[in-house]
């Protein structure tokens, strides 16, 4: 079907995987919202131009969206004037969720509500959000289709999930494409005589060579060890859950995170954490302790010289410009490895999205509030936050779209797209604090491996402790 875009121009930036997840937060504070006066008598059930009812509408926004919320917001209040937004701004704290059922049992809800990937299904089981099944493919939403397939899964429970009606049904839109990608201090590289080519082929010895965006792991770590001078490390890794160890293990063809229990010391697991402690045993990645004490985060080690790459997403972006300056550094996929699916980037990843709560009240609103900022005007105000992937396929694809068009983007902005198209994105998993306790036990299973204890017993401990995770967490709850 041909979806209509609205007809006005207009014109994001938030730290994603790099932000400890912990469900978010606190006071609701309904902030400004001022919107013109409707324009017709008929203001229920006529509309002016293409998706634009007049009415009510209210958002639950992030306060890591705020910035692209807002930009979105004014370029709809100019399409259509004739809808009165109110936003609530919420921040990183653990009481999101009870706000969110307080608010249900209040009716109270605000009719958008946004959640990230690995938070969606506590949400789904608690009744706070609808599916959006019934909307998509209709004329007044978009198809399933419109959004990168890898960023929609993680708001689709898949077979095995619990209660069963829940499965194959999609209930968040996915705001971004929030994939990993290396950062490289160009002067660090230019000292160890390598440089970037982003369409040659990779060839490098310790001694320097050319780095193209086919590279491999193995060619990777033979960078990594060369570019160890000093006080500078090779890269700064992130061997956790959700930026590389989750992507690696799908990469082994393993399941870290089903649907009713985990696989962490399956072949595939041990396979996966073996190619990642490398770089820690070896002493070319910046030392987990480091990364630890840095909250989980390479950014520290990148801006102050101590890592010559450093994994990261597309959010990162503006604030590595404020600190280096877009020309100090670039851009690299993530390298390549060998595995039982041949040939795989095992790039990780996740996103925020926005759903239409269990307790909404302006629901034709919310369709076309959504309409408007995923159309490409709408987008516009994300995109030129700098800190944007889109997770809209054709944005993300088109090289004159507004995110990839930037004036200081890196020279090899196309590493982002490359991370969008390969993308394996956290799969929904039990709710409850499964994920929660696990930013807990794998940093305490990754330092007992580096300590010594060995691979196989460490993971076996750590499937112990998150089967008894999800044992507690797989209580059925009634649909909403």
């Amino acid at each position: 079907m041909t979806v209509r875009e609205p007809r006005t121009e207009v014109g994001r930036s938030r730290p994603r995987l790099g932000l400890k997840i912990v469900a978010i937060a606190g006071a609701t504070v309904l902030a400004a919202a001022t919107a013109a006066t409707a324009a017709t008598a008929a203001q229920g059930a006529a509309k002016s131009k293409p998706f634009c009812h007049a009415g009510s509408l209210t958002v639950t926004v992030f306060n890591f969206s705020e910035i692209p919320f807002k930009g979105a917001l004014a370029g709809f209040r100019k399409y259509c004037p004739s809808v009165k937004v109110s936003y609530a701004i919420q921040t990183t704290s653990p009481t999101y969720q009870t706000a969110l059922q307080t608010q249900k049992l209040s009716g109270n809800m605000t009719d958008i509500i946004e959640t990230y990937d690995s938070l969606s299904p506590t949400l789904e089981v608690d009744g706070l959000v609808r599916p959006l099944n019934p909307y998509l493919n209709k004329k007044d939403f978009y198809p399933a289709n419109y959004w990168l397939s890898g960023m929609s899964q993680s708001y689709i429970p898949p077979p095995g999930s619990q209660p069963k009606a829940f499965v194959g049904k999609q209930f968040f839109v996915p705001i971004e494409a929030d994939a990993t990608v290396f950062y490289v201090n160009l002067k660090d590289l230019a000292a160890g005589h390598f440089t970037i080519s982003p369409s040659a082929h990779t060839s490098v010895t310790a001694s320097g060579g050319t780095i193209g965006n086919d590279w491999t792991w193995q060619q990777a770590e033979t960078v990594w060890t060369a570019l160890t001078k000093g006080s500078t490390s090779g890269v700064c890794e992130r061997p956790d859950w959700q930026a590389q160890w989750n992507p690696f293990i799908k990469a082994e063809g393993g399941n870290a995170m089903g649907a009713l229990k985990p696989g962490l010391n399956t072949s595939a697991a041990v396979a996966a954490w073996q190619l990642l402690i490398e770089p820690e045993k070896n002493g070319s990645a910046v030392p987990f302790a480091t990364l630890q004490k840095n909250g989980d985060q390479c950014d520290p080690s990148f801006t102050s010289g101590q890592a010559a790459m450093s994994i990261g997403v597309r959010g990162d972006l503006p604030s590595l410009q404020a600190a280096l300056g877009a020309s100090a550094f670039d851009v690299l996929p993530i390298p390549t490895i060998s595995a039982p699916k041949g040939t795989v980037r095992p790039t990780g990843g996740g996103s925020v999205g926005w759903g239409i709560s269990t307790g909404a009240k302006h629901v034709t609103q919310a369709l076309d509030f959504l309409h408007y900022f995923y159309s490409p005007p709408g987008y516009a105000a994300a995109e030129r936050t700098y800190g944007i992937v889109p997770a809209v396929t054709s944005i993300a694809a088109d090289p004159k779209a507004v995110w990839a068009t930037l004036p200081n983007n890196p020279a090899n902005n196309v590493a982002y797209t490359i991370a969008a198209g390969s993308v394996q994105a956290i799969a929904p998993q039990a709710p409850g604090t499964v994920y929660s306790n696990s930013q807990t036990n794998i940093p305490n299973a990754i330092e007992a491996v580096l300590g010594g204890t060995g691979l196989q017993s460490a993971m076996d401990n750590l499937q112990k402790q998150t089967v008894a995770d999800y044992a507690a967490a797989l209580i059925p709850k009634p649909a909403p």
